[in-house]
């Protein structure tokens, strides 16, 4: 056999590249230059890789040599078969997604020759290779852009490059500059991914905006700084604000927060900053009573007076026995020290909306020197009915605090409903229009049948989409129907306008903790315009974690988005056959109509006029479009349906559960330094630590969940996901031919994934009966049953057994034993032994 290298000469770099990735990182250099790719190859990569490598080459040769014989042989007389096979063979066998390890073999008759085959020894290790290799210190390590403040990662392709290599740094200039902007060589920049070294400055660029300063423009990159997106550093004084705290001192007042509280063993004595946030909350735009309220809010005194938070919190407690006040202080305390210091620090750095306002010394001394206001005390119920708890707790997820002591609220969207009610009762009692509710969780579900979002206003907002035309559009509030518009400005008109110092921002007016200088707001006139889910996206994703870790941002941006979805969705459609026959009736419809309409919906009685009946068959609300409805699951059942129609049906049903408590990488994740390379269990964040981590930070628990699915689906089961394509090769299983997973959450916000994988070769219901008639396809079945399925290990074969082997709760806190080391097939017995006990 030829010497690695020579071996690999006669590969393309499209091939090598190909069975290294997820065991080695390539450089730029080595993907543009052969001999350096070969070289590093060669001096890196495990034996089992070159080994590999070697016999790849070899086939490659000898069907080389093959295909010069048979051509010379009998040229004229097979020219157009040999195509003809290759093309089916290009098909049906792509080299560039070939068998990692196993000598490729002509195309098999039988369809089913690849069905349930297990994979070498060698394939699996070169797949637990590439898990380890992907999940080490170099794949998971978190950057800071320069340029736009977010976080980023290896696969975000990021670089380090000094300021003067920096293409079109001009653009980075702040239009609008700030005495609080961090300007490097007036460039504004990220202090965290800028680095000094002597005389040059380096700094840290993610390839978005790399390619974003490249282009020929005169404007900033969409996502930079520079574009108004600064917000600057928030001050201590905001940052340890309670949320009726920061309802004291903020400006606007459009959502009414539910918060539900789940203690299981009350009196326990845990840390309520260990609990994640399991809190169900109801993001509405309601109808306030402007008389009752105005008299509250007009004029510039400040602090708001303590008696509007009953207007804008209630709290239900679930639980048998006395409510514990401390789970409430933790949550709801106001320190009157503390509003009047956050005050001061607006008035003096947040001009445009604060720098006028009366800080009014009476209502500080009106407020507890720190205490739960009584004004939420007298809101505050408590529900003796556990059951509904226990309802919630159904799912998949092991309840780990029954032996952890640590507090984990599981349920599926069901209890959703349930706030819903709280809501109603508890705010919307004297509204004669009933809030539009949109029930979410943490992670972002919605009210999945859209019952909470009435007909009447459906049909209005799909008239308000077809006439464009009128006085207000699709995204516009009705008249004396809200308190305040959270759907942005109107979209900007062909010519860019410029921007208005004087314009005021939704955001920076309920959210002063968030944008305490009051820059940087989201729809905020901008050179560069930002569409709000984009926006929303780069808050989450900003280095400092301050939007993401805030409790209720997340609920205010996704229940507009969510709105919006539903809302925006809502348009008439009408049959071309009908078209006219029907525009004649929907012309008749008028504002008297309309008004009637509504009123017999709200007495739930059938719509009496032709026309509107006519008008509710032409408008549909395109729920399919709102992400976790139920006209959205139709349309995967159909997706479903499709994909078992072409590859015939699933072979595996999956659930994958990470661990978001306990397992190293979501920490790093969430800001913990560990290293994984030399990982030590006893090193780093203890047991109540991670809890508070994951707790304080949903985003990096989401971040590390969709890590952690992508990183299993390339290297264990095979798959390799591009822009344009989904490719297949080798993994445990043997070749996936396609996958369909769908994310549900807990009540808390973790996830978890249910994944339908069809195999290679999977043979169809009948044909799949017959097979099962055939001991060789038996013992097939059986062998890869054994392989991959467990039922069994040796020495938990009763409870004396299991009783001897440690329960580790928090086994997640680890990292897989090294397939490179002598004894590995022990250490991967011990841990698979160490990983049941602990279920």
């Amino acid at each position: 056999m030829d010497s690695p290298t020579n071996a690999l000469a006669t590969l393309s770099v499209k091939e090598i590249l190909l069975r290294v990735k997820g065991i080695l990182t390539i450089s730029r250099h080595c993907r543009s230059h052969k001999e350096a790719l070969i070289d590093y190859v060669v001096t890196h990569a495990p034996q089992e890789t070159l080994s590999m490598l070697q016999e790849l080459s070899q086939h490659r040769r000898q069907e080389k040599n093959t295909n010069v014989v048979s051509r010379a042989t009998d040229r004229k007389r097979k020219r157009n078969d040999a195509q003809n096979s290759r093309r089916t063979a290009r098909r049906l066998e792509d080299p560039e997604v070939e068998d990692d390890n196993m000598v490729p073999s002509p195309v098999s008759n039988s369809p089913l020759s690849d069905f349930l085959e297990v994979p070498s020894s060698t394939n699996i290790t070169a797949c637990y290779h590439a898990f380890r290799e992907a999940t080490s210190n170099e794949s998971v390590q978190l950057f800071v852009c320069a340029v736009c403040g977010r976080e980023a990662g290896v696969e975000d392709g990021v670089m380090r490059m000094s300021l003067d290599e920096l293409p079109n740094s001009l653009r980075l200039v702040p239009q609008q500059p700030h005495p609080a902007h961090d300007l490097v060589d007036g460039k504004l920049l990220e202090p965290k991914g800028v680095e000094y070294a002597g005389p040059t400055t380096f700094v840290t660029v993610c390839q978005e905006c790399l390619s974003a300063l490249k282009k020929n423009s005169q404007q900033p990159p969409k996502y930079s700084l520079a574009n108004g997106l600064w917000v600057g550093k928030v001050p201590w004084h905001l940052q340890v604000l309670t949320i009726p705290e920061q309802m004291l001192i903020a400006l606007l007042y459009p959502r009414v927060y539910v918060f539900k509280l789940f203690p299981k063993q009350v009196g326990s004595g845990r840390d309520p900053s260990t609990l994640q946030r399991a809190m169900r909350g109801n993001v509405s735009t309601y109808e306030l009573n402007i008389e009752g309220v105005a008299s509250m809010v007009q004029g510039k005194l400040m602090p708001r007076p303590p008696a509007i938070l009953a207007s804008i919190i209630s709290v239900t407690f679930i639980g048998i026995g006395q409510l514990p006040h401390k789970w409430l202080r933790t949550t709801f305390r106001v320190r009157r020290q503390f509003v009047h210091e956050a005050l001061q620090w607006l008035k003096e750095n947040n001009w445009k909306y604060y720098g006028d306002i009366e800080i009014d010394s009476q209502r500080i001394c009106d407020l507890p020197e720190d205490d739960i206001p009584l004004e939420i005390m007298n809101v505050t119920r408590q529900s003796t009915d556990t059951g509904l708890v226990a309802q919630e707790s159904e799912g998949y997820v092991p309840l780990e605090e029954l032996e952890e002591n640590v507090s984990e609220e599981h349920s599926d969207s069901d209890g959703d409903k349930d706030g819903g009610e709280l809501a109603e009762s508890s705010a919307g009692q004297g509204h004669d229009d009933n809030p539009d509710v949109i029930p979410l969780q943490i992670s972002g579900s919605i009210d999945t049948d859209l019952s909470a979002l009435s007909a009447n206003e459906l049909m209005i907002w799909g008239l308000a989409n077809l006439w464009q035309q009128g006085q207000e559009g699709g995204y516009s509030v009705r008249h004396s129907r809200r308190p305040v518009n959270d759907f942005g400005r109107p979209k900007p008109s062909s010519e860019q306008s410029e921007i208005d110092s004087t314009e005021e921002n939704f955001f920076k007016k309920v959210f002063p903790c968030l944008f305490p200088y009051g820059c940087g707001g989201i729809e905020a006139t901008r050179p560069v315009p930002v569409e709000f889910r984009e926006h929303i996206k780069w808050t989450l994703r900003y280095y400092d974690g301050h939007f993401r870790k805030h409790e209720t941002y997340a609920f205010a941006a996704f229940g507009i988005s969510q709105r919006r979805q539903a809302l925006a969705s809502a348009r008439v459609q009408m049959k071309r056959k009908n078209f006219e026959a029907d525009a004649q009736v929907l012309s008749t419809i008028t504002l008297e109509k309309l008004q009637q309409a509504a009123k017999e919906e709200e007495a739930n009685i059938s719509t009496s006029d032709p026309a509107i009946q006519l008008l509710r068959q032409h408008i549909h609300a395109i729920a399919g479009r709102v992400q976790g409805s139920d006209q959205g699951r139709y349309q995967l059942r159909s997706q479903i349906w499709a994909t078992s129609i072409a590859m015939n049906p699933p072979s595996l049903w999956i659930t994958i559960n990470p661990s978001d408590l306990h397992d190293p990488i979501a920490q790093i994740f969430a800001g913990e330094q560990i290293d994984l390379d030399a990982f030590s269990k006893t090193v780093g964040p203890d047991k109540e630590q991670r809890a508070r981590n994951i707790a304080a930070d949903p985003y990096a628990a989401a971040h590390f969940f969709h890590y952690m699915i992508r990183t299993l689906l390339t290297t264990i089961f095979g798959v390799e996901m591009t822009s344009f394509r989904v490719k297949s090769h080798q993994g445990v299983f043997g070749r996936v031919s396609a996958y369909f997973g769908t994310v549900e959450s807990q009540a808390r916000g973790s996830l978890h994934l249910h994944m339908l994988v069809w195999l290679r070769g999977a043979p169809t219901s009948q044909e799949m009966h017959e097979l099962l008639q055939q001991d060789a396809f038996r013992e097939r079945v059986k062998a890869f049953i054994c392989a991959n399925l467990r039922a069994y290990l040796p020495g938990l074969e009763s409870k004396q057994d299991i009783s001897k082997v440690l329960n580790e709760s928090d086994i997640a806190y680890s990292r897989p034993p090294d397939p490179s080391s002598a004894d590995y097939e022990q250490k991967l017995l011990d841990f698979e032994r160490r990983l049941a006990r602990s279920q």
